[in-house]
């Protein structure tokens, strides 16, 4: 009886997931002909399909030409059996790998001979019927390589893909590092509206990671304008099995750092991992389960600023996955993964006082629903529902009471700065006689020593700015049907629709003041000398600190159909589809009333409707050919138009900005008393100009893939894309005031003014909205050759990729420190005089790596061990000098001395040392039983190469050209594991 009620119970919760909006699956697909020895098709066949991750065999027949498809597997290890009355029966023993279809063919001989079993070599290169550029790496290879313990660690595996120790900003692959996709167990984790990885996911509960970077079908809803990226978990099967691992690096295991860094520590690292995975009901329903802590502790801490306090971060993350198959057609996958983090003492950098310390707070989910339903040999629907959230929030320790206002007759604590918020400690500039003498005080009190002995400039003292509260959100659901008709000519027809929804709730107010500068006297206000200045935000009516009177909601809700026919005549395949969608941008502060101008009117806390992309601006037609001229060689070609999602402006141009989040500057004289205010023109909510089209990238390529031998599988391909249309907020009058000839001098938006009064009461033509930069664009040429190579013991992958990515719009050169969730749409370009596009902007972009070469390998020694490769040489980062200088007289440039993104020559004029790495890693199994016992060691940059990248642009600065980053240093991880 208790069986029963549970069977009742399960199948009652199959129908509640079938009731799901549906998406694609995280799966393979099998498929292949069967034939005699003499070639000849053969029909009726029974091709059944088992694994370990499957509860249920699936089984199917081939049809009259023999061909067969075993569509939505799970990704593993497979055993196909072949068998036909009369006939022998032969098994293949094949992987299947995520989001790849794998061809299996076979001939049977007569009844009486033999069973033949053959192991296929694993090939991940060739796909005889799509040009898309995949790869897939499996658990037992990332496990046997040296490889770190975060998602993120994988992506330096993936061949053609730039190396990078960015933190925060992803990697260039023919894109910006915000273009790329990341999705775990096909969860898109990007973060929504800034396009970069802040997710936390481990890689220890990965089966398997593609990568698919070019080529893309109108399947899966692929907008990346870089690549994408995805993994799938691993599964309970048939037997219980687990492991318990602890990995450690403390400081003695890591080299010292060179160049030159200004903080000082010794950094101990931990994760503790442990998981457990079988069948609740054998052959039907089966379990996994996991938990992971990571460590970070840092102790002995200093900098410029002497003595910090110890730094610790600590994580605790759950996982949990039922894998169903109610019947042989039906999977079901359901999932739930809870990490939540914190950590003290964080954020004091090199040159900031330890009173700048903050603590952080992330918690993250990630719940997935999702099924396959194989409804006939010919058609499978599937689905998927995910919710995926990651809220962080961060809090000065230090918490100032001091009030900031701009009414008249505020005077600022001139002799107290560093007690009234974040204070900037200014350092003397050459020729500037008065102001050097004006701040050597300020110098003597919140300055750092030197090495000499001398008080200096250029730290940062007081107390952190801001108090956050920025919480993230996607909700995803999708639908998709495939089916095949024809015989000799046949359609494999896709069609899919998809819903999402990413978010951000944004609370932020200043700490006190919020930030403090001196200008000592070199700009103007109202006629009058500035000698400090405080910028900070606070809700209009409210006080500083208070979080509870400011929440601005931004949403982009996307509405995306696709359909896509692959069509199979002899050795040729053909693609053709189409996806388009809506795109629909929510800010919060107006609301819509046609008799206005704009279409506005103000509504403090309003969710509106401040832009909308129509189906017919995101056409993205996909195209492309295979000719399987020899059965295991191809050529292709292939065109796909993506037009990413990614977008900040839903915030960045919220108008609620201008009411809720005010961002005010107020100037002050010598003596601190008050001279006026303004409101930061960047910080402000904006209008979009009309006729807006949306950002595409073009991409075309051709390529082959080659079967050298049954170990040996290569793939080349050459590929060209070129973007255009890239929006950004701007001054309305910017091309009639500063554009050189062959721009339009003309307004973005002829009657902002008129609209702006009717919004807000004042408005001028000088005031940001959001704008398509005339003529901005990228390129991106590439040649790759990618070979992978499988002997008995070995495995060999290497990739070396010729590239050039240049233009005029550099998404990963942004702002002054661009390894950061910057806005996608309003950042330091095209802001003012010296920063527009035609300001020495052409040139090599900072993704830009002419010559990559990547090697992985691992190879199995007789006594239980392995040894695990990786081998990395690539080009160094472009970069070029930066000054205000070339830019003073133009019209409303004042007398600003800011060199941040004022390009002093063309952009990429310089580049960095190229950087080379070996990292080893050596794993020894010491079974007993069904159990096993191992111990690993990983080695990171054997020869300590430190490379110097993301140097000092500023010519104004003393350390212009001194890189600000070097890559990590020779470090070793030590890995325990026992496994049952």
């Amino acid at each position: 009886m208790a069986g029963t009620r549970v069977t009742r119970i399960l199948i009652c919760l199959s129908i509640c997931v079938l009731a799901l909006p549906m998406l694609a699956q995280q799966t393979g697909a099998l498929s292949g002909r069967v034939t005699a020895v003499d070639g000849s098709a053969l029909p009726g066949v029974t091709v059944e399909a088992r694994s370990n991750v499957l509860p249920q065999a699936r089984v199917t027949t081939t049809s009259g030409t023999g061909e067969y498809r075993l569509p939505a597997l799970p990704p593993g290890a497979y055993t196909l059996t072949f068998s036909l009355a009369g006939m022998e029966t032969r098994t293949r023993n094949v992987q299947v790998l995520l989001q790849q279809d794998q061809a299996v063919n076979v001939a049977l001989g007569v009844a009486g001979l033999a069973e033949s079993i053959t192991v296929t070599a694993q090939n991940t290169l060739i796909d005889p019927q799509s040009a898309e550029i995949k790869s897939a790496i499996q658990d037992d290879t990332i496990q046997e390589l040296p490889v770190g313990q975060e998602y993120r660690d994988l992506v330096k595996l993936l061949p053609a893909i730039q190396y990078s120790e960015d933190t925060i900003r992803g990697p260039s692959a023919g894109g910006s590092g915000q273009d790329n996709v990341y999705q775990f167990d096909g969860v898109n984790v990007t973060l929504p509206l800034f396009g970069t990885l802040s997710a936390e996911p481990s890689s220890h509960d990965i089966a398997q990671v593609s990568v698919m970077k070019g080529g893309a079908r109108a399947v899966d809803f692929n907008r990346s304008a870089g690549f994408t990226i995805d993994s799938v978990s691993k599964s309970g099967t048939n037997e219980f099995a687990g492991e318990v691992s602890y990995r450690l690096e403390s400081d003695a295991m890591r080299g010292d750092i060179v160049g030159s860094a200004t903080s000082q520590y010794d950094q101990t690292r931990s994760w503790a991992t442990f998981n457990i995975g079988g069948p609740i009901l054998r052959e039907s329903l089966f379990f996994y389960g996991s938990y992971y802590r990571p460590e970070v502790d840092r102790t002995g801490r200093s900098n410029v600023y002497g003595a910090l306090p110890d730094y610790d971060s600590k994580r605790d993350e759950y996982f949990g996955k039922l894998t169903f198959t109610p019947t042989a057609s039906i999977l079901l996958n359901g999932s739930y993964r809870d990490s939540s983090r914190e950590v003290t003492n964080a954020s004091i950098g090199g040159t900031s006082a330890p009173s700048m310390a903050q603590n952080e707070e992330a918690q993250q989910k990630i719940a997935i629903l999702e099924a396959s339903w194989v409804a006939t040999q010919r058609s499978y629907v599937t689905f998927k529902y995910t919710d995926y959230q990651n809220d962080t929030g961060t809090a000065p320790l230090n918490r100032v009471s001091a009030v900031p206002s701009n009414a008249p007759g505020t005077r600022l604590d001139i002799n107290n700065l560093d007690s009234l918020g974040s204070l900037t400690v200014p350092a003397p500039v050459a020729g500037q006689t008065a102001y050097n003498a004006f701040i050597v005080p300020l110098i003597e009190r919140y300055g750092y020593t030197n090495a000499a002995g001398a008080k200096v400039g250029g730290g940062f003292v007081g107390a952190d700015s801001q108090i956050n509260d920025q919480d993230f959100f996607r909700e995803s659901a999708q639908l998709a049907y495939d089916f095949t008709l024809g015989s000799t000519l046949t359609h494999d027809l896709h069609v899919g629709v998809q819903r999402s929804k990413d978010g951000e709730d944004l609370a932020r107010v200043s700490n006190g003041w919020g930030l403090l500068t001196v200008p000592g006297g070199r700009v103007n206000f109202l006629g009058q000398p500035v000698f400090y200045q405080a910028q900070f935000s606070r809700p209009i009516g409210g006080v500083a600190g208070d979080l509870g009177a400011v929440n601005i909601r931004s949403e982009y809700r996307t509405l995306s159909f696709e359909v896509n026919d692959t069509i199979r005549w002899n050795d040729w395949s053909f693609n053709i589809g189409v996806m388009a969608s809506q795109d629909s941008l929510y800010g919060q502060g107006l609301r819509e009333d046609s008799s206005a101008l704009s279409g506005f009117v103000t509504a403090p806390g309003n969710q509106y409707k401040m832009y909308e992309i129509k189906f017919k601006d995101t056409l993205q037609p996909r195209l492309g050919a295979t000719w399987l001229y020899n059965s295991e060689d191809s050529v292709y070609t292939s065109y796909s138009r993506y037009v990413p999602a990614a977008s900040s402006l839903p915030r960045a141009a919220s108008w609620d900005r201008n009411t809720l989040g005010l961002t005010t500057r107020v100037h002050f004289d010598a003596s601190g008393n008050i001279i006026g205010s303004e409101q930061v023109g960047g910080s402000a909510g904006k209008l979009f100009q009309e006729g807006l089209e949306p950002r595409y990238t073009d991409e075309f390529m051709i390529g082959t893939s080659q079967q050298i031998n049954n170990r040996w599988v290569a793939r080349a391909y050459g590929r060209y894309r070129y973007s255009t249309n890239f929006w950004e907020d701007t001054q309305n009058n910017a091309r009639e005031r500063w554009a050189p000839e062959g721009y339009p001098k003309t307004l973005y938006i002829p009657n902002l003014v008129q609209q702006l009064q009717q919004i807000q009461g004042s408005g001028n033509d000088n005031a940001y909205v959001i704008a398509q930069l005339d003529g901005a664009f990228t390129k991106y040429y590439e040649a790759t050759l990618e070979s992978d190579w499988r002997g008995g013991n070995t495995f060999l992958r290497g990739s070396y990729t010729w590239s050039h990515y240049y233009g005029n719009f550099d998404q990963d050169n942004t702002t002054a420190v661009n390894d950061a969730a910057t806005f996608i749409g309003s950042s330091f370009v095209a802001d003012g005089p010296g920063r527009q596009i035609w300001d020495n902007r052409y040139g090599d972009l900072r993704g830009d790596r002419r010559h990559l070469l990547k090697v992985i390998s691992t190879y199995s020694l007789p006594w239980n061990a392995t040894v695990g490769a990786f081998g990395l040489y690539q080009s160094g980062q472009p970069w070029e000098a930066w000054s205000y200088l070339p830019y003073v007289g133009l019209p409303g440039f004042g007398t600003s001395t800011s060199d941040t993104s004022r390009f002093a020559e063309p952009a990429g004029s310089r580049r960095t040392d190229a950087h080379y790495q070996v990292d080893l890693s050596y794993t020894q199994n010491i079974p007993f039983g069904r159990y096993n016992f191992q111990a690993q060691l990983d080695m990171f940059n054997v020869t300590d190469n430190q490379t110097g990248y993301n140097p000092q642009p500023s010519m104004q600065s003393a350390l212009f050209g001194v890189p600000r980053d070097n890559y990590d240093p020779r470090r070793y991880l030590i890995t325990a594991r026992f496994q049952f």
